[in-house]
């Protein structure tokens, strides 16, 4: 045989082993695209073990092939001796020489077989966990449509125990936390009777609320976003708690509320199109910070609150706002040792029928014209700037 046609043949083997591999690859990913189970299993396991043990033995004949071809070409294609000049120790030699490829051959299709049986466990082995998330998420769907059940109940003890139930799956359900917290807040802002038990749900619910806005708490709510816009805040109690998320108070109430601790603050907040309401409050932090509120025609009004031994920032930072433009009102309210603090937007904050002892109004621009400050009663040696003086 001339020596062309042993690279021609050589040269085919290479072509047919890489054809072989390629078309095993192929089906493979067409019986497991994404893990998508299309075909019959065991159709689609035998098949593609068949593909891979080929595969792989053509891949090992076209290595031995190869390896054999460049010994003899390396050795130049000597002749071999006649079968009948061999002894029996040669033949013996021979035959452990067949019986050791023969064995290599098998140790291929052993490789092979196993490399696609793990293949294979690590498949069911995701689709067994695909299968366990699914199941998951939904006993949490089930549990999530008995809690809103519970939740429209005619019964306020059904209310309230789907209140627990709800709060119970935001901390199991991390995925839909925020989905359960945005149900809890939405029941507060829809207007029911308050009678008939409907008081304990709604402190129900700002009592999971507070309790899961603890600083040092395991399980924190505190990154959520709240929605409290419309709803009435009374006798709540969020000392000691923080909201890192986006919290909203348009057209809230606060009711008996106290506000305490290092310091209260309400600085760069953002109204549109309603109001914040404080009744009856109480400010006892030493700062207690209202200063450049973004008022998109919002208003916070303090009504009947008080304010001790404080220091109240009151600049909105309204210097662009016409005149005419009160933000800012407190009526009857009483403020005793404390300091106000206006900056350059006293004319975007009104005081009326107040109490004030002991204050000291701080007033950056005292000839910008304001709003007067009718009704009030100065104690204390209190004064005010001759620009909020009722003429």
């Amino acid at each position: 045989m001339s020596d062309w046609l042993r690279w021609l043949l050589i040269a085919l083997c290479l072509v047919a082993g890489l054809l072989v591999v390629w078309r095993g690859r192929r089906q493979r990913r067409a019986f497991f695209p994404g893990l998508t189970w299309t075909r019959r299993k065991r159709e689609r396991r035998r098949r593609g073990m068949v593909v891979s043990v080929l595969g792989w033995l053509a891949v090992a004949l076209v290595v031995a092939g190869a390896t054999g071809g460049g010994l003899l070409w390396f050795l130049g294609w000597p002749r071999l001796p006649a079968a009948g000049q061999f002894d029996v120790a040669q033949v013996l030699d021979l035959l452990k020489i067949a019986l050791s490829v023969v064995a290599g051959f098998g140790g291929v299709v052993l490789l092979a077989v196993n490399y696609r049986k793990q293949r294979v466990a690590e498949d069911e082995h995701d689709l067994a966990i695909q299968r366990a998330d699914r199941e998951v998420v939904q006993k949490f769907n089930e549990r999530f449509g008995s809690a809103a059940e519970q939740l429209a109940h005619d019964s306020p003890a059904v209310r309230l125990a789907g209140v627990y139930a709800m709060a119970g799956l935001a901390d199991d359900w991390a995925d839909k936390r925020q989905v359960c917290v945005d149900v809890l807040c939405g029941y507060l802002r829809i207007t029911r009777e308050e009678a008939g038990g409907e008081v304990e749900v709604r402190e129900a619910i700002l009592r999971v609320i507070r309790d899961r806005t603890r600083l040092s708490g395991e399980l924190s709510w505190s990154a959520l976003a709240f929605d409290f816009t419309g709803i009435t805040i009374e006798n709540a109690d969020f000392a000691r708690r923080k909201f890192s998320g986006e919290v909203l108070f348009d057209g809230a109430e606060f009711v008996g509320a106290e506000f305490a601790g290092e310091k209260v603050d309400f600085a760069d907040g953002y109204l549109r199109s309603s109001s914040v309401a404080f009744f009856r409050c109480r400010f006892r932090a030493p700062v207690v910070d209202f200063s450049k509120l973004d008022f998109t025609f919002g208003r916070v009004v303090f009504d009947r609150c008080d304010f001790a031994d404080l220091e109240l920032d009151l600049s909105l930072g309204l210097e662009a706002q016409p005149p005419f433009v009160v933000p800012l009102l407190a009526e009857n309210c009483r403020f005793e040792r404390c300091r106000i603090e206006l900056g350059r937007s006293g004319h975007g904050v009104k005081l009326a029928d107040c109490v004030l002892d002991t204050v000291t109004i701080a007033d950056a621009e005292e000839h910008r014209r304001t709003h007067p400050w009718p009704g009030n009663e100065l104690r204390g040696g209190t004064s005010l700037p001759s620009h909020y003086v009722t003429p």
